[in-house]
């Protein structure tokens, strides 16, 4: 799972820096201020990507961690649904000769398993974000967990209104998000 937060915050530097050019570009052409409005709505587009490669990357990760008994199985882990095709996989699999492959093919097949059931899925919610992480984290209070262990200044007094503070504007950045997308803001010929 450390690759998967490697990969997130990497993510998330290169979006700064997108900006930082964006700074730069602007410093030196200030005329071009209209034109380059697209290289901000590239930020949140992508902000927002990386947030749901990042969930969809631990819960892949997870759920197979937990069918490898290296943490807990939550109910929502144990109630997910797989082909009879894939089960027969997995069962050939484990079956197999117990050797050093033996894991290695077996993370292989579950990982082919799960990603088609995950890549119908969109973590770009909150709701949607604490419902995969069911999967993996046995957590009932989710956002305020995760509100109360980020960097970022949240507003609120207690605890629940830093979760509402941190659930409203996800959902603000997502809506933006989705409006640059939905709209066609981004002109490809730019």
């Amino acid at each position: 799972m450390n690759n998967a937060y490697v990969d997130f915050t990497t993510a998330v530097t290169d979006i700064k820096n997108f900006g930082c050019i964006y700074d730069q570009i602007l410093e030196n052409y200030p005329i071009l201020n209209k034109e380059l409005d697209d290289m901000l709505r590239a930020q949140i587009v992508n902000i927002v990507s990386a947030l749901d490669r990042y969930i969809h990357e631990v819960v892949r990760i997870g759920i197979i961690e937990a069918y490898l008994n290296k943490r807990p199985q939550t109910p929502k882990w144990a109630s997910t649904n797989i082909s009879l095709k894939n089960l027969s996989n997995i069962v050939t699999v484990e079956k197999s000769d117990a050797s050093p492959q033996k894991e290695i093919d077996l993370i292989n097949v579950l990982d082919q398993t799960l990603k088609p059931m995950l890549k119908v899925m969109s973590f770009q919610q909150s709701d949607k974000i604490k419902d995969a992480l069911s999967y993996i984290w046995l957590e009932e209070h989710k956002m305020q967990n995760i509100a109360s262990s980020i960097n970022y200044q949240l507003t609120g007094n207690s605890l629940n209104e830093q979760t509402k503070f941190l659930e409203q504007k996800l959902q603000l950045i997502v809506s933006r998000r989705n409006q640059i997308v939905h709209e066609a803001d981004w002109n490809p010929i730019n």
